[in-house]
């Protein structure tokens, strides 16, 4: 299936686990940032170039845990107001799991799940940039990351439905 299906560097398994595992890095350096950041107030991330280019203002903002809408919900002390890059570690490592199954339904299934990454990255961008006016390179990075592994599952998915 992989010669038909869409692809970024190698084929389309390989770039999908490449990008997934980028994911999965990203998201385990913005833990860091914000336990650091959430123990040391002075602790300066590499990321953090300037007042409207901090990571680490961003990833311990109000909406850096549950979209900023949880704890709305159901309270800043609920279980479900975990951290978005929590989220996002765990999405990372889903489609992980599941990547290596290329039947119709798997593909759909990571498919549709990265389309509901893109609309999270949407609306947090949106928080970024008019909200916080801020510019999270971290941030930024996982809204790429994220765009691509939403055009290679489509391609996927695509490619399962006419049974490549």
């Amino acid at each position: 299936m992989d010669a038909e299906t869409g692809y970024i560097f190698i084929n389309n398994t390989v770039d999908r686990m490449l990008f997934n595992i980028f994911g999965v890095i990203v998201s385990l350096y913005s833990l860091n940032i914000e336990w650091k950041k959430e123990h040391n107030p002075m602790y300066k991330a590499y990321c953090d170039i300037n007042e409207h280019m901090s990571c680490s203002r961003v990833l311990t903002s109000e909406y850096a845990r549950g979209f900023g809408l949880v704890s709305i919900l159901f309270g800043k002390n609920s279980a479900l107001n975990i951290r978005n890059c929590t989220l996002g570690l765990f999405f990372y490592l889903f489609q992980i799991i599941l990547g290596f199954n290329t039947s119709t339904t798997v593909a759909s299934i990571l498919y549709y799940s990265s389309a509901l990454s893109i609309a999270g990255c949407v609306y947090l961008a949106f928080i970024l940039f008019f909200v916080l006016k801020d510019v999270c390179i971290v941030c930024i990075t996982t809204y790429f990351i994220n765009g691509a592994i939403l055009y290679l599952n489509y391609s996927l998915k695509v490619a399962a439905q006419k049974g490549l």
